[in-house]
Order: C-alpha cells, then sequence, then structure tokens
C-alpha cells in the first residue's frame, strides 16, 4: 500500500506502507484507552461485586454529567448569557441530579469495597455530617432553580457561586483528591 501525504511544507512525499505496521497505531490508541488500568474484568467478579461495581461506575458517572452540566452554566456566566437555554437546560440536569445523590451512596461501595473510588469512608462514617452537607447543598440547587425559573440573570449567577461552594464543602470532606 502506498499512502500519498503532504508535509507541512508542501513536499509530497510516498510512503510505503504494510497492513500490519498501520493496525499498531491503532491498538496502542485502545490499550491507552484503559486508562489507568481500572478497568476491571466483570466476569470474574461474583454477582454481589460486581453490583457493587456498577453501583460506584453509575455514582462517578452521575457526578460526571452534574459536573459537565454546572461547567456549562459557569461558561454561560462567563460569557454574559446567564438567560440562555443552555443555562436553562444544565439547571435543570443539576437540580435532578441533586434530588438523587444521597441514594448513590449504598453501604458497601465505599473504599473498602476494594474498587477505585474517590468517594472517602467519611461518608458513612458520619453519615449525619454528609446528611447536613447534602441538605445544605440541596437548598443551594434551589435557590438556584428558583432563580433560573424566574429568569433572574443576577439571582442565577449568585446562586450559582453558593451552589460551587456546597461542592466544595462536599468535596474538602467526602472526596479524596485527584
Amino acid at each position: 500500500m502506498t499512502l500519498k501525504y503532504r508535509t507541512g511544507v508542501g513536499v509530497r512525499a510516498d510512503l510505503k506502507l504494510r497492513r500490519g505496521f498501520l493496525a499498531l497505531p491503532f491498538i496502542a490508541m485502545l490499550a491507552a484507552c484503559g486508562g489507568d488500568g481500572a478497568e476491571v474484568d466483570m466476569s470474574s467478579l461474583t454477582p454481589e461485586q460486581q453490583e457493587v461495581k456498577q453501583l460506584i461506575d453509575a455514582r462517578q458517572a452521575n457526578f460526571q454529567d452534574m459536573g459537565a452540566a454546572f461547567k456549562a452554566i459557569g461558561d454561560e456566566l462567563k460569557a454574559g448569557r446567564p438567560d440562555s437555554t443552555t443555562v436553562k437546560f444544565s439547571v435543570d440536569s443539576v437540580v435532578r441530579y441533586a434530588a438523587q445523590i444521597g441514594s448513590w451512596f449504598p453501604e458497601g461501595t465505599g473504599p473498602a469495597s476494594g474498587f477505585k473510588t474517590e468517594t472517602k469512608a467519611a461518608v458513612w462514617e458520619n453519615p449525619e455530617e454528609f446528611e447536613q452537607v447534602l441538605s445544605e447543598f440541596e437548598a443551594a440547587v434551589s435557590g438556584l432553580a428558583e432563580a433560573n425559573a424566574n429568569n433572574d440573570a443576577q439571582a442565577i449567577a449568585a446562586q450559582f457561586q453558593i451552589v460551587g461552594g456546597g461542592c466544595k464543602s462536599c468535596h474538602d470532606k467526602f472526596r479524596e483528591e485527584d
């Protein structure tokens, strides 16, 4: 197979490659997608372990989705668009996720499970404190939802900061640093 390409200085070159050689970068890319080796062969786990792993994975995915929605709000506020459709949609997403967070931490899904999780054992060791921080976060999110429903740009920006403080409060106490 001959691959023709144009270099950055406009010189044409012909490069003969074998099919096997072409596959190497693709294989390397797939191997790199494994990340830090945290992938677990689910078939090697007991049904109970599979359930715990799935719960942890779902929690992490939910937080990633909520974080993406929160980032979208921040980006729109920085761009001077507090009343954009993106803000409306993203606030609604944050509100929906916030109402579910308490159910994302069933017993047995912490660090003692043996699976990779950024959640500290303090969630289960200090459940009253966790519930308090979660309650304060939910109240802040409720204020953000109200400001969003009222199309109040200044209140949205102010509540966004308060919700961010709620995120930080929980992360400081209950999340391992990256």
